[in-house]
């Protein structure tokens, strides 16, 4: 038998037919889509900011982040974490489910996948027929992405009255 402290709660979503997942406990909120600002020379990766009850919040298509096309649908989602102690908006495909997982389900990511590219999966979580990979949320963003959202999103947000 499993201790309590050994199940967690992943809250899982898709990007095109992978699955991914965040500990509920990094995710803040799950929101529609809402109107997203264009911020002018951003990272591709960074497709605007929202005003989310007035703290302005950078918004990071993951599906651009890993090499996707961008797409629009009615079932997207934008998840509000922290990465590298910022606030942001992850756009995902679409939130599939909270699950309950045992710890030993979750696996280190193979040391003959791990790169620069793939340094954002933290694990992999086997469930029955399931791969789910956890997201490292500190190793999401890189350098000229995070120095973005320090140098041009939070000067923006100090300017608003």
């Amino acid at each position: 038998m499993t201790s309590a402290q050994a199940i967690k709660q992943l809250v899982t979503f898709r990007i095109e037919t992978e699955e991914f997942g965040l500990p509920i406990t990094d995710v803040y909120e799950i929101i529609f889509v809402p109107q997203v600002t264009s911020i002018a020379k951003a990272p591709e990766s960074i497709v605007g900011v929202i005003n989310l009850r007035g703290e302005i919040i950078p918004v990071i298509d993951l599906r651009i982040q890993f090499l996707k096309e961008p797409i629009k649908s009615k079932k997207q989602r934008i998840i509000i974490t922290r990465s590298q102690g910022r606030v942001i908006g992850l756009l995902v495909d679409e939130v599939k489910e909270v699950l309950r997982i045992d710890e030993n389900s979750l696996e280190p990511v193979p040391d003959t996948i791990v790169t620069t590219q793939t340094a954002y999966m933290g694990a992999i979580c086997k469930m029955d027929n399931r791969l789910i990979i956890l997201l490292h949320l500190d190793h999401l963003l890189n350098k000229l992405e995070i120095n973005f959202i320090i140098n041009e999103v939070e000067k923006r947000e100090e300017n608003i009255p």
